[in-house]
């Protein structure tokens, strides 16, 4: 009787542990997104990585390192702000941030098949507008090329920019202010954010 009552114990042990370690997969938290291996953000020590940072999220995709080139209040002090190049065939979202920013570059990722070119390209001349201890400014010239998979809109995006940094609070040199300028009739950086 006691062996008997012994074995139901251990019988009941045994199945509600093996009941809780199987439901533990089910209780667990999501996980976040699978991040690359290989962390492509350059530190922006110096203004001119910024731009780098920027190619190369669109070199290796990587939303992330777009937005890491943009400031926040939190760490910089300053909020990020756009103005946009008048847009060709929409209309351009009032009081554009950094969460749009990010949605935009996104879906442009989304819309870019992994066998598919996207590039950007900026040149300067590695000589600042001026220079202000923690503050900034550039002028640069740019080309993206987006095969994306939407139909009827641009696939090649030229321009010039006129962009200020700051250090933010890790010594970084972030964005804070972006001006798109058209140089042609070309669609710019601006029509790319409207379209996406």
């Amino acid at each position: 009787m006691i062996m008997n009552k012994i074995f139901k114990i251990c019988v009941f042990a045994f199945a509600a542990s093996t009941f809780f370690i199987s439901c533990e997969g089910l209780m667990r938290g999501t996980e976040p997104p699978e991040r690359p291996s290989v962390d492509h953000f350059v530190p922006p020590t110096d203004p001119g990585l910024v731009f780098s940072n920027l190619e190369n999220a669109f070199t290796y995709r990587e939303y992330d390192i777009y937005t890491r080139c943009l400031a926040d209040t939190f760490s910089s002090g300053r909020s990020y702000r756009f103005d946009p190049a008048p847009v060709k065939t929409v209309t351009f979202p009032p009081d554009w941030n950094v969460q749009d920013e990010e949605l935009f570059f996104q879906e442009l990722l989304a819309s870019c098949p992994d066998d598919s070119l996207l590039m950007l390209t900026i040149s300067n001349d590695d000589i600042p507008d001026s220079d202000e201890g923690d503050t900034i400014s550039y002028q640069i010239n740019y080309n993206i090329v987006a095969n994306h998979t939407r139909q009827g809109i641009d696939r090649e995006f030229n321009g010039r920019s006129y962009i200020k940094l700051i250090r933010n609070n890790q010594n970084y040199w972030v964005i804070y202010y972006w001006q798109d300028i058209p140089v042609s009739t070309d669609a710019t950086w601006s029509d790319l954010k409207a379209y996406f």
